[in-house]
């Protein structure tokens, strides 16, 4: 018992630690393009800091800017001249002294104060991309053609009229390259009817389909809405990760092992693997695999997962904890890695905002939120994955952030932005007061926010120890 909670302290501080330093780097250059943009406006920054609260370390350099490292990791800040506080507040409105009006940061003209704000969320999103991009040229890109291969029989889409062998090529306006474009705008679509532009036999044909909506419980017992038409592509059953702990790994199971019968059934593609694996919750099935060319016999006993089936019946569902491997990829030059760069980042906004948007109307449920403690979780088992996923996690997580700040809160970037708005249409600032109540109701809003995700976090940690599931 005491060696087991010893290697779970173990790996609760190596995923703590994971998604610290991916949380710091995200941070750094979303504070990084506040400080450069404010250092060509002319605005003296005083303090440059990862982290709030007790200095761990700091050093000043030559203009007098204290770069800093503090003991809560959970953000940062850059500080000017004439802010009374990390949210950069204004001062009270009484004359600056002329040796501080040069570098003061709010006596600036709206454009500049506007573009000093906006230059934290823009690096996030330039952050993004380019380490879209060079993913992308480094690995390679997995291309999979949006060519359906099996329409399931009484789904959306079969109901709808799509057919082995068209190939998508739009759905609402958004070309699809891959099929990968088609599964993130339908498992996004929240049950909205999507008009899909099909070529079939040379010809194109819009056809309008409403996806129908399965809940889906995760590894980390987070429960999600997807939609789902009932389309499909041949997914050979080749393993591409083992996820740690699961049955899979306790088993013996290997990443490029090439699963080709359950219990006796043939398996042709990872489709047949969840076909075969769900049922089979607590019962041990006998797994060929072929690995190097050898094929061996495994045994394994799948892990029971609640989940909630469209009639609201919770049924156990199996899973053995490995995930598909990708298609091989191909390499691009640098220019159409840069475009695939701008391109995800661009759809990671999107589907950020399409979520919101959903949570507000009711579509999908707010228990999916997380916060620190998911974004810890999902960061160690990317990094069990390696490098690629690492960087492609990362991406999001700065698109996502930068995206956020950008939300009309006060004390939030975007709620700044809302302010010197206000003030280029009025020709002058809304009044100190205005501004304050503005600030404090800014706060509250995140301080919730805050406690809502967190709860979210903890509630999810007490059902996957009571239950083992969702």
């Amino acid at each position: 018992m005491i060696e087991g909670l010893v290697s779970q302290a173990f790996s609760w501080t190596l995923s703590g630690l994971a998604f610290l330093f991916v949380l710091s780097v995200v941070v750094f250059f979303h504070e990084l393009g506040h400080f450069l943009v404010a250092r060509w406006c002319g605005v003296t920054v005083t303090t440059f800091s990862i982290g709030f609260g007790r200095e761990l370390w700091g050093r000043y350099d030559r203009h007098g800017t204290r770069w800093r490292i503090a003991a809560i990791p959970l953000g940062g800040y850059v500080k000017f001249l004439d802010d009374t506080n990390a949210a950069s507040q204004p001062p009270a409105d009484e004359p600056l002294p002329a040796e501080v009006q040069a570098g003061a940061f709010h006596t600036k003209p709206v454009w500049q104060r506007a573009l000093v704000v906006a230059a934290g969320p823009i690096a996030n999103f330039i952050v993004a991309a380019l380490l879209y991009t060079g993913v992308n040229a480094v690995y390679g890109v997995s291309k999979v053609s949006p060519q359906i291969d099996e329409v399931v029989a009484g789904m959306p889409a079969a109901v709808a009229g799509l057919k082995a062998g068209d190939t998508i090529t739009n759905i609402d306006g958004q070309g699809i390259e891959t099929f990968d474009d088609v599964i993130r705008l339908v498992t996004a679509s929240s049950g909205r009817t999507l008009n899909i532009t099909v070529n079939r036999d040379g010809k194109s044909e819009v056809i309008p389909v409403t996806p129908a909506m399965r809940d889906h419980n995760d590894d980390l017992g987070v429960t999600v809405r997807l939609g789902d038409i009932g389309i499909r592509r041949t997914i050979p059953a080749r393993v591409g990760a083992v996820i740690a702990g699961s049955p899979a790994e306790k088993a013996g199971f290997q990443p490029l092992d090439v699963i080709t019968a359950i219990d006796g059934t043939p398996v042709r593609s990872f489709e047949d693997v969840i076909r075969l694996v769900g049922p089979a919750a607590g019962k041990s099935l006998s797994v060929a695999v072929e690995r190097a060319g050898v094929t061996q016999t495994i045994a394994v006993v799948p892990e029971g997962t609640s989940v909630t089936e469209e009639n609201g019946a919770t049924v156990s569902k199996g899973r053995i904890g490995i995930a598909p491997a990708r298609p091989e990829p191909v390499g691009v030059s640098l220019a159409e890695s840069l475009r695939l760069g701008v391109r995800e980042t661009y759809s990671n906004m999107v589907q950020t905002v399409t979520g919101i948007g959903d949570i507000i109307w009711g579509r999908q449920s707010a228990d999916q939120v997380g916060g620190p403690i998911l974004m810890a979780e999902v960061t160690a088992r990317v990094v069990e994955m390696g490098w690629e996923p690492l960087l492609r996690w990362t991406a999001l997580i700065s698109a996502n952030i930068g995206l956020l700040n950008l939300l009309p809160i006060p004390v939030l970037d975007g709620g700044h932005l809302v302010f010197y708005a206000i003030e280029a249409i009025r020709r002058r600032p809304l009044s100190r007061r205005v501004q304050e109540i503005g600030f404090q109701i800014g706060i509250a809003l995140v301080l919730m926010l805050v406690v809502f995700v967190n709860l979210n976090d903890l509630m999810r940690l007490g059902r996957r120890w009571l239950f083992g599931g969702g």
